[in-house]
């Protein structure tokens, strides 16, 4: 049974990093600017929320869905990836330095709404 337990935590876990190997985990953990140590950084994930905000908003255009309810659905749907990602452990709104810090988590969801944005403009 602890096995089962265990394993299930794991992959809860792992779900945050959508399931990456950890090759290329690795590889997204790396300073871009600033230090991931420090209060404020930016990583290769902080540029893959902005491809995602690009994806997701392009997505959402492609199907036709309401224009009027676009950014407060972008804004609703990157919240709750963070949201998802402070339950299972991997980020933490009360840290304010390391990996996972609420600023961390403030400058994923603007570089998503950013993407997003530049794929409502442009789409």
């Amino acid at each position: 049974m602890d096995f089962n337990k265990e394993f299930i935590k794991k992959v809860i876990y792992n779900s945050g990093d959508v399931f990456l190997p950890d090759s290329i985990k690795n590889f997204l953990k790396k300073d871009i600017i600033g230090s991931s140590n420090k209060t404020f950084y930016i990583t290769w994930w902080s540029i893959i929320h902005f491809i995602n905000g690009i994806i997701v908003g392009a997505l959402y255009l492609h199907y036709n869905y309401n224009k009027k309810h676009y950014f407060l659905a972008m804004l609703s749907i990157h919240t709750l990836w963070e949201v998802w990602q402070i339950a299972i452990g991997m980020s933490s709104p009360i840290k304010t330095t390391g990996r996972g810090n609420i600023v961390d988590s403030i400058v994923d969801t603007l570089l998503f709404m950013l993407g997003s944005y530049l794929c409502f403009v442009y789409y």
